[in-house]
């Protein structure tokens, strides 16, 4: 039979080189050392506990998140390295005989328990670096995926959000039972712009008609949707207010202090349209119905001077 220097020998060996199998049974150990065994059996838990996270974050499953300070895992990791120095000195007390048990722990139990702990707070660091790594490379990829994601919803020339981002917060808010108005941008001249000064001019008035369209509210939603198409979502506003508030953004166009030698007729035209809570007409109605709206617009409103 094993004697109790050799069981928790044979534990420790096992804590090393196979963490997720080592076992120590309390009830094979003598009530006195009971105690003990709990702290050996705490703090080799950590060791596996964070051998099995080091693996898990080496095999690429980077969905793993770091426990959040105040965590009983995080925070029995740092508390690794004062847990073995504990132990160590516990078990040199014991080897030295200061319990006053009478099994056969001597001096060269302490010895391999020391050499032996020693071991383990080494495989402690290397695990938590394999675990900042594995953390590290989470995070790139969370990052990566933020900016794949950013990238997919935004226009590049504009830098507002494109159509497939729009019409996703517009069925969102649809399905959720929101009141919002959206409006619908048209950019007139363009094409004449394009023929006269060449597509990087009609680029420039396309982002310059983005920029004034931005400050329409501070937490509407801007989306190019075509070429020279843009369309706003905003809540908190009535089809009033927000036609008011287009009029001040279509002076700002017609105002705009331009270079001469890029003289032309810069403006907008638009169509609004209010949804309530309680609204069953589906995006594709409604964009129709603001669509519709702007040409009205248009073709009330449109310069009869060519840019």
């Amino acid at each position: 039979m094993e004697s109790v220097a050799e069981l928790l020998l044979n534990y420790l060996n096992d804590v090393i080189n196979d963490p997720e199998h080592a076992y120590l049974s309390l009830q094979e150990l003598p009530e006195e050392f009971q105690k003990f065994g709990e702290k050996l059996i705490y703090f080799t838990q950590c060791i596996t506990e964070a051998s099995s996270l080091a693996k898990a974050l080496a095999k690429g499953n980077l969905n793993i998140k770091p426990p959040p300070p105040g965590n009983e895992m995080a925070a029995s990791l740092k508390s690794l390295h004062a847990s073995l120095k504990h132990l160590t000195w516990q078990t040199q007390q014991v080897a030295k005989g200061d319990y006053g048990q009478k099994v056969d722990f001597m001096g060269e139990f302490s010895e391999a328990f020391n050499t032996m702990t020693s071991q383990l707070e080494k495989q402690r660091e290397s695990l938590l670096e394999q675990i900042e790594i594995g953390y590290k490379r989470a995070e790139a990829l969370e990052q990566s995926n933020i900016l794949f994601k950013d990238a997919a919803y935004t226009d590049i020339l504009t830098n507002s959000f494109n159509r497939r981002y729009g019409m996703k917060v517009l069925d969102d808010w649809l399905a959720e039972g929101r009141s919002f108005v959206l409006c619908f941008v048209d950019i007139d001249n363009l094409k004449c712009v394009n023929d006269r000064f060449g597509h990087s001019e009609g680029d420039n008035y396309i982002i310059q008609v983005a920029e004034i369209l931005r400050s329409f509210s501070s937490e509407s939603i801007l989306c190019r949707i075509g070429g020279d198409e843009f369309m706003i979502l905003a809540q908190g506003l009535d089809n009033d207010k927000a036609i008011k508030r287009m009029e001040t953004l279509r002076n700002s166009q017609i105002t705009y202090n331009f270079p001469e030698d890029r003289s032309y007729a810069h403006c907008i035209s638009y169509g609004i349209i209010e949804i309530s809570e309680d609204n069953t007409l589906s995006a594709s109605d409604i964009l129709s119905i603001a669509d519709e709206r702007m040409y009205e617009y248009k073709r009330t409103h449109k310069k009869k001077t060519a840019p």
